[in-house]
């Protein structure tokens, strides 16, 4: 039996007072601005002077209904840019009939809105409410200001307006929003079973790159006495899911607890290992549907509410805050947007009681801190490695840190031919961007992933390989060739496709391909033991004869590292050599002995044998 999730009821409470906010260089003329205590903490105005979001960017928000027509939200609604709204079709062919604005999992429809009345429950209204402190449109002199005023909302219903819910429409719900186009996912839902079906999807939505913000819960009011003050729990010794599936990232989740104006754990909110940030949850104030009668209908006139607890309420700071980040980082994803909000939190167990220390995550969000690069400018590289399944086994791409196993299927789930890949920063950011080619079968194409997982370019090749091809990273792209044939293909930093053939137009017997230096290094698998050096656009760098004019027959190409050195090595008929890979052009070629080759851990064209026999190591990073 699935588990259900249970929406965190909202505490009603008094008005807050308000609070002053500092000459700025961008102050929004929303009318309700002062009531918004949480934007002057957080550092919102001072975030707002580098940028105030992007319509590029999308946030999911899975919840109850959102009412997509209040004047504060219906700028920022998402639209389905392949889909005819009224046409009855699937016109993007995605399984779902005129999802023009997302899709209601509960109903199986694509009505979105609020559905009920919203005296009957808080949970009524809670989906727009969190919508609006996400990306309730700012300075348009109407309500409230959100956290990015120009984000994009795709509302996804998978909690009824009792904001009770299965854990399969959730799941639904996460592989839609992965599916179609968003970057970030607010799921202010807690339930004490864990599903695997819930954390495949979240797993999957983080394989793209899509950051998943969750909550810590809240606490229960004792019900022997409804008048006392709800209490948090330790997640360490009662764990809430999703939120405590993976406390090191791996899923690519973001779980929130709460906190108030003074920067104290909220009396409710949750705390435990399983936190990775806190954000104001207490006396929130934001947009609410207006109903009519029993169906959620909406006027003209949005409506506003204040006094909202709970963690749910601070999770959605927390995505808009990842929002404005995604809007200056555009190829940022999961794990980049997560480590920044966690490195730029501001620290608060000082404030906080003994038992609370340790256990609220890296402190209180912050969103004018997360947006300054300048203070995290670091020279320490990340490290990865990169490996893919070997033809014969699906076709799986993976790349792997110390905290995370990022995997993609870039040919199709059922897709067997394996993969050759490689690492090369395209954008020059410090970033490494990926590359896969099929292993084996007819190569019409090759795709280019960015290091969050997400699909970059789908290249096709001008001429295509009949069985297999070979590829790696260089400094200004990739190049990739046939390894039957004597063509290549360098990639560019513009996704530019260069044919070129290294040993001129009449060779036709095929090559061996490493990368040397930053470059892409060839030899003749029938020839005269030539090497040649050529970078991304087909331009040769160096050609070399470490055996002399003459040799010939079937040659291989492949590197090691010696005593901090990356050595080259070649090997044919006529014996085998290595050279130090940056004095390649110079007189050092030395002769290797197999027992020496037996004792060096060779990479080649086609990779190392990785942890098991189906996989293959292809590429570190940094290069």
């Amino acid at each position: 039996m699935k588990s259900f999730l249970n929406w965190i009821t909202a505490f009603l409470l008094c008005a807050g007072a308000l609070f002053p906010y500092a000459a700025l260089a961008i102050v929004p003329n929303d009318p309700f601005l002062n009531e918004q205590w949480s934007l002057q903490k957080i550092h919102a105005p001072q975030a707002w002077d580098r940028t105030t979001g992007s319509p590029d960017v999308v946030v999911a928000v899975i919840d109850t209904g959102v009412d997509i027509y209040n004047a504060d939200l219906k700028e920022n609604i998402w639209t389905n840019p392949k889909e005819i709204m009224g046409n009855h079709l699937d016109d993007d062919q995605n399984g779902y009939i005129d999802d023009l604005h997302g899709w209601n999992f509960v109903n199986n429809s694509n009505d979105v809105r609020p559905w009920g009345n919203a005296t009957d429950t808080d949970a009524f209204l809670h989906g727009t409410l969190v919508s609006s402190i996400i990306g309730a449109t700012g300075n348009n002199g109407i309500g409230i200001a959100g956290i990015a005023w120009n984000v994009k909302i795709m509302p996804l219903v998978a909690l009824t307006a009792y904001g009770t819910g299965s854990t399969t429409d959730v799941a639904h719900a996460v592989r839609y929003a992965a599916d179609n186009g968003a970057n970030i996912i607010n799921l202010s839902i807690e339930g004490d079973i864990r599903d695997p079906e819930l954390d495949n999807a979240i797993a999957y939505a983080r394989s793209m790159g899509i950051l998943t913000v969750t909550v810590a819960g809240n606490g229960h009011v004792d019900e022997k006495n409804p008048d006392a003050a709800a209490v948090g729990n330790d997640l360490d010794q009662a764990p809430v899911y999703p939120a405590c599936e993976a406390p090191d990232g791996l899923y690519g989740t973001l779980t929130v607890s709460a906190t108030d104006q003074e920067d104290r754990k909220a009396s409710f909110a949750n705390y435990g290992s399983c936190v990775d940030l806190v954000a104001p949850g207490v006396d929130l104030f934001g947009a609410r549907p207006e109903a009519s009668g029993a169906r959620g209908e909406t006027s003209s006139t949005p409506i506003y509410i204040g006094g909202f607890d709970g963690t749910s309420v601070a999770a959605p700071i927390v995505s808009g805050v990842a929002a404005l980040l995604k809007s200056i980082h555009p190829n940022w994803g999961a794990s980049e947007l997560r480590q920044r909000l966690i490195a730029s939190a501001v620290p608060i167990d000082q404030l906080n009681a003994v038992a609370f220390r340790g256990k609220l995550g890296a402190g209180r969000v912050d969103a004018a801190n997360a947006l300054d690069d300048a203070k995290f400018v670091t020279s320490t590289a990340e490290k990865l490695s990169l490996e893919a399944t070997i033809p014969g086994e699906r076709t799986r791409v993976r790349w792997l840190s110390d905290t995370e196993i990022l995997e993609v299927s870039p040919f199709g789930v059922s897709d067997t031919h394996g993969a050759m890949t490689a690492f090369s920063d395209l954008d020059g950011d410090g970033t490494p961007e990926i590359a896969a080619i099929p292993a084996s079968g007819s190569v019409t194409e090759m795709v280019i992933y960015g290091r969050d997982g997400q699909e970059r370019k789908r290249i096709s090749l001008p001429y295509p390989a009949a069985d297999g091809a070979v590829i790696v990273g260089t400094v200004d792209g990739f190049v990739a060739a046939d390894p039957n044939t004597g063509q290549a293909w360098g990639i560019d930093r513009s996704f530019v496709v260069h044919p070129f053939l290294p040993y001129g137009p009449n060779y036709k017997n095929g090559m061996d391909l490493v990368a040397i230096g930053g470059e892409a290094g060839f030899v003749p698998r029938n020839g005269g033991g030539r090497l040649v050096v050529s970078n991304a656009d087909g331009v040769q760098l160096v050609s070399a004869f470490p055996f002399g004019m003459t040799p010939s027959g079937r040659w291989s190409i492949a590197t090691a590292v010696m005593n901090g050195k990356t050595m080259l090595i070649m090997s044919g008929l006529s014996g085998t050599k290595m050279i130090a890979s940056d004095t390649l052009g110079q007189i050092g070629w030395q002769d290797v002995t197999f027992g020496e080759l037996e004792q060096m851990a060779i990479r080649s064209s086609v990779g190392m044998l990785g942890e098991t026999t189906s996989t293959r190591a292809y590429d570190v990073w940094p290069h």
